[in-house]
């Protein structure tokens, strides 16, 4: 998962319950299977953020003999896309890389978020 520090910084709900969202969100990037990743507010404009959420599905093999092709998948307020041409999933596979690119490593982004959330909240 790649969060922008921007969605860190939002408090939603005042600052405990945004503090302690925070920390599980730290604990629960612990876990093995886990990776949450920050995008910095220094890394500046970014083609993710003309774009918007996005998902990239990969269905692996193994599931079945011939596994669904890979897609993009996106919410939209009244709905969501799912792009599948070969174009759109490479477009949106250069901006992943990019974002990925730039992000924080995964204990930088931990030690980012514990620190947020010790900022709205400290103790």
């Amino acid at each position: 998962m790649l969060l922008a520090e921007a969605v860190l910084l939002r408090e939603v709900g005042g600052a405990a319950a945004m503090a302690g969202q925070l920390r599980h969100l730290a604990e629960v990037s612990r876990l093995p299977q886990v990776s949450i990743r920050v995008l910095p507010l220094a890394a500046g404009a970014h083609d993710g953020a003309l774009t918007g959420s996005f998902v990239l599905l990969d269905f692996p093999l193994g599931l079945r003999a011939d596994p669904d092709p890979p897609v993009v998948y996106q919410e939209s307020l009244t709905g969501a896309l799912y792009l599948d041409r070969p174009a759109e999933l490479a477009a949106y596979e250069r901006v992943w890389a990019d974002l990925v690119g730039a992000a924080l490593d995964e204990e930088e982004s931990r030690r980012l978020i514990v620190k947020i959330g010790e900022e709205l909240h400290p103790g």
